[in-house]
Formats: structure tokens, sequence, C-alpha cells
């Protein structure tokens, strides 16, 4: 089998193979004096400050992420004056965002359904089990275990895993959505919540078999990763080891909530850095992409503003602008982000007035 290998392609494993090695033992030098076993090894690596002291994904200086905050500060206050002068961002999400900005994120993840599938699914969950949940009322944890409609029944013909990624990615948006609404300005999901839309997003998906039967430690949905790993798309991205995921995930949401609440970061470039740190750490072993973008939508409607539904988006163009930002050079991320929301504020807007013009003309 390995003969049929290219030598180019074969060489260029190699490389990559001692590029990664040589970065490792780089990153990880101060285990370099310790006896692997030894309480001192464990305790070092139980912390995770060896990976988090040298990608530093918490400095907002560090990655360009201040600097583009001073560069957007325009772009920023067109929309603060939008989203103040706004009545209906509730209506506005709640019916025209959530099944596009749910198709989007599975479409990232290459799943092949059309957004007129999504709609068509949208538009049952809402008659057959948003009337009977209490979204407002459910927890996270009571959300990822309630019953979902069969995938058979909603699309027949259609792929049933990528039925019910869909399917979970529209439930999850709704319940985000309630969620984030009841608590306007406060810093966003918790460490349990994030944890029960990670089961919820991967529940009766072929990604829920890689929680069951792939390498390592057989885990349940919504458990952290209990192997090392690495992507294909881009092997020198050095993610942290399993044992150190549990303190980085502590010390994430520890430096989202201070972020939130000391604001030197606008709160849609916190929003960004908040994908881009999650992501770098990397803690489930599958539908990380879709976490953080459900994450993403959380914050920016609990601080006022709208998820965005990138036109036209191409998942290679999105894996290379998480790809850049984890590197950073996060401003075509950035960017995106922020003409999008722009975008959709003028939108609605627009709509909003189109909606008063009548009620003006009948008063005179």
């Amino acid at each position: 089998m390995f003969s049929r290998i290219r030598p180019g392609f074969a060489r260029s494993l190699s490389s990559f193979a001692a590029q990664r090695e040589t970065l490792l033992r780089e990153i990880y030098a101060p285990f370099a004096n310790l006896e692997k076993g030894s309480p001192e090894y464990e305790n070092l690596a139980l912390s995770g400050k060896v990976w988090e002291d040298y990608f530093q994904p918490a400095d907002s200086e560090r990655y360009g992420y201040l600097k583009i905050q001073q560069l957007y500060t325009p772009i920023l206050r067109e929309i603060d004056t939008l989203k103040e002068s706004m009545r209906s961002l509730r209506s506005a999400i709640g019916q025209d965002l959530i099944a596009e900005y749910a198709h989007q994120s599975v479409q990232i993840e290459d799943n092949k359904l059309e957004l007129r599938e999504s709609i068509k699914i949208n538009d049952y969950l809402a008659s057959a089990l948003f009337k009977k949940v209490d979204l407002a009322s459910t927890s996270a944890s009571e959300i990822s275990q309630t019953s979902l409609p069969d995938v058979h029944y909603l699309l027949p013909h259609a792929d049933a895993s990528q039925v019910a990624e869909l399917r979970n990615h529209i439930v999850a948006s709704h319940w985000v959505t309630d969620a984030a609404l009841q608590n306007l300005g406060t810093p966003g999901l918790n460490e349990d919540d994030v944890r029960c839309l990670s089961a919820l997003v991967n529940k009766g998906t072929n990604s829920e078999w890689i929680y069951t039967h792939g390498w390592g430690k057989r885990i349940v949905l919504g458990d952290y990763r209990q192997t090392p790993i690495s992507v294909r798309s881009n092997p020198l991205c050095i993610f942290p080891y399993h044992p150190e995921v549990p303190a980085l995930m502590r010390r994430f949401f520890q430096w989202r909530d201070k972020a939130t609440y000391k604001k030197d970061l606008h709160p849609l470039i916190l929003a960004c850095q908040a994908t881009i740190y999650f992501l770098h750490i990397h803690p489930f072993p599958d539908g990380n992409g879709r976490v953080s973008r459900l994450m993403m939508q959380d914050y920016m409607v609990r601080q006022g503003y709208v998820p965005v539904v990138i036109q036209g988006l191409e998942r290679q163009d999105y894996i290379r602008m998480v790809q850049d930002a984890q590197r950073g050079e996060p401003r075509e991320f950035v960017t995106k982000i922020l003409t999008t929301q722009l975008e959709e504020m003028h939108t609605f807007r627009m709509r909003e007035l189109a909606q008063e013009i009548p009620a003006v003309g009948r008063k005179r």
C-alpha cells in the first residue's frame, strides 16, 4: 500500500511530521526535566499552563484584536447607533435568522442539505416541538435530553445524520436565543451549558460514533476529549493535550467573563476572539465548530446584536480565516463578522422603517 504513495507527497508528510515534533518540543520544553508520572509532571500537565503560556490566547494585543478594534472604530460606532435605534431584534432573530444561521453553521461542516430544507425543519419544529416545550424555562441539560422529531419523518429521503445535525442545530439555536434574550448584558453560556450544547449538536449524528467507538477512552456526549488531536488541513496547528483541556476551559470562561465586564474590547471584537480562543483549545472530540458558532450567537444576542449569516461563505474560506486568526492574523475573520453585522443591522432597520410608514400615513 505504501509503495503507491508519490515520493513527493511522502517527503511532504515527513517534513510536516518533523516540523510538528520540533514545535511540540519547543512548546512543552518545561516538561523536559521532569520525570513522567511524577507529581510535578502530572500537576503541570493538569494545569494547562504550558500550552497556555506559549500561545497566550487571551492576549488581545498579541493577536491583533486591539489594533483591529481601533482600525474599525467608525464601523463599530455605526453598528451601535443602529442597534440603539432598533426595537424589534427579538422577532428579527426568531423569525428570520435562526434557520439561515443553523444552515450556514452545518454547511461549514460539509453538510449538503439546502436552506429550503432548513426552513422546512424549522417550521415543523415551531409547530410540533416549540409549542410543547417552553424553551424559556428549559435548562441546557433538559434541552439536550429532549426527545426530538424523527429525522426520517422530517426529510425521508435525505442523509439521516445530516438531517439530525441540522435539526439539532436549529433546536440549539432557538434555545440559545431565548436564553440570551432573558439574560441581556451578561457574559454568556457557562461551562455546563456549553457541554450540554455539545451533546445536543452531536446527538443522532455520525459524530456520536466518535464518542463511543473512537480512539482512546470511551466517553459520553458532552464530555471533553480524552485523546490528543491534530487536523489534516493544518498539521502545524498545535492543540493542547487532553489532560490540559479542563483547566484551559475553566480559564477560558473566566477570561470571557472578566473581559465582558472590563469592556476594553467591544462586544463584537470579543465575540471574535472568544470564538478563535475556544477553537484553539478544541475541547470536544467533534462538533467544536458548531458549538463555537452557537457560543458566538449567544454572546452577540446577549449584547444586543444579531447572529451573522455571511452571504456566499465557502467552507474552505471559513477554515482559512480561523487558521489565520489562530496565527495572530484575525483581520479577515473580524472584517467578515463586522461588515455582515452592519449589513444585517441596516436590513432590519429598513424593515422597521417600512413597517412604520403606514402608521404615519394614517395619523395624517
